[in-house]
């Protein structure tokens, strides 16, 4: 192995060790502020808004560590970026019917998680093309430890479910906010502004 493979992977799992860590240390803080009504809520919507942001950008993301050519790689990005946002306007409708289910009172977050998560996935790719592995690892702690933590504060404010759901919403954000770096060729404003035509050439 390579010193920097070895650099690399080391970098990558101490980030993940300590992204696990530190929601395990704060399980029995949590299950101290939450009840289990609360985390029987959040199991739901976030078992629903992992599946949905599972195909959020319709796995193109998948192909940013393949393609070699910036001007090919922004306009990649271009085309993840409109289907996320066509995902989560789609959620949006779907989180309008679900309002109206006993229990789903909480549905109104869920095109907030769709989009957490689907711009999360999106970008790891995006910084593992870049080889950005300490932003990698840095990324996976604020997502997972960050989440855990945003949620022990919310805990103590009293906001039941909300709480449980804003946590890792706010840490999968932050994270995605970390990960768009570097900006795709152009800048990430006039990656918005692709023409349709390239966009159906790219996907095609």
């Amino acid at each position: 192995m390579s010193p920097s493979l070895l650099r690399a992977t080391l970098t990558l799992l101490t980030g993940g060790v300590l992204a696990h860590a530190l929601p395990l240390l704060l399980g029995p803080v949590l299950t101290r502020l939450y009840t289990p009504g609360d985390f029987g809520q959040y199991a739901l919507l976030w078992a629903l808004a992992t599946n949905l942001a599972v195909v959020a950008c319709a796995r193109y993301e998948f192909a940013l560590p393949l393609e070699k050519k910036a001007y090919g790689a922004a306009q990649l990005m271009a085309l993840c970026a409109w289907l996320l946002l066509a995902t989560t306007a789609a959620t949006m409708l779907l989180a309008l019917v679900l309002l109206f289910w006993p229990g789903m009172a909480l549905a109104w977050l869920l095109p907030a998680g769709v989009l957490a998560i689907g711009a999360t996935q999106w970008l790891t790719l995006w910084a593992t093309r870049a080889q950005r592995f300490g932003l990698l690892s840095a990324a996976r702690l604020v997502q997972q430890g960050g989440g855990a933590v945003l949620q022990v504060l919310l805990g103590l404010l009293k906001t039941g479910p909300v709480g449980l759901l804003l946590g890792p919403i706010a840490a999968g954000l932050g994270a995605a906010w970390l990960l768009a770096r570097p900006a795709p060729q152009g800048g990430w404003r006039r990656l918005l502004r692709q023409p349709l035509r390239r966009l159906k050439a790219m996907a095609a």
